[in-house]
């Protein structure tokens, strides 16, 4: 009974040994991946563009940041003070929005005298790797082909082509140029042509005044 009794304690100890379980510890690392937006234009020169016309020449030829503009056989006056350039960082696809704050120019001698937005117009160019036609668009100046007048905000004067990677980058990719003009008559295809009579054969004649707006740019993420 005693030799008995000795195996059965021995088979159980053994049943015990075989059922035991493994050793586990666990531990946690919260791990997170923070995509903050990046949306910035930063306006790198020609911010504030003033055209002062003091001959009779300028009335009849206007003035223009571009030697190649105006009537071809009287060149209006150039000038790099009417450039201005201004660069893009965004981390999205992006859309720039721009125009008069006003609805015309206002003179500041006598707020009754008004000078109509298209006297004034501006080229675009894109000077670095996101390119017209190809990753962005620009329909107010047919993808930088033509001279647009001026308009009141807000207008779309860049946009992205619609791919997921096209306007996003850096300022090395989206560098831009405005050149800008004013009483020049130049008549495109853009949407917005600018006068086509320049200052000195309008009528009535424009009032002396200093005449104003305020253009504004407003850049969204799409």
């Amino acid at each position: 009974m005693k030799k008995l009794t000795f195996l059965l304690a021995g088979f159980l100890l053994y049943g015990t040994t075989s059922n035991a379980q493994a050793v586990r510890d666990r531990n946690v690392i919260p791990l997170a991946v923070n995509l903050n937006q990046v949306l910035r234009m930063s306006i790198t020169d020609g911010g504030n563009i003033e055209f002062t016309f003091n001959s009779i020449d300028d009335y009849r030829f206007g003035l223009s940041g571009d030697a190649a503009t105006s009537l071809s056989a009287n060149p209006a006056t150039s000038d790099p003070m009417y450039v201005s350039n201004f660069i893009i960082a965004s981390s999205t696809r992006w859309e720039l929005s721009y125009g008069s704050e006003e609805a015309t120019f206002i003179g500041t001698d006598n707020p009754a005298n008004t000078l109509t937005l298209d006297n004034v117009g501006f080229s675009l160019v894109a000077n670095t790797i996101h390119q017209f036609g190809t990753e962005i668009t620009s329909v107010p100046t047919v993808d930088g082909a033509e001279v647009s007048a001026l308009e009141q905000f807000p207008v779309v004067l860049i946009t992205d082509n619609g791919d997921p990677l096209s306007s996003a980058g850096d300022v090395l990719d989206n560098d831009f140029t405005m050149t800008w003009r004013a009483g020049t008559a130049e008549a495109g295809a853009a949407p917005a042509q600018m006068n086509t009579v320049v200052l000195l054969e309008q009528s009535p004649s424009p009032a002396p005044d200093r005449y104003i707006t305020n253009v504004l740019f407003e850049l969204a993420s799409l």
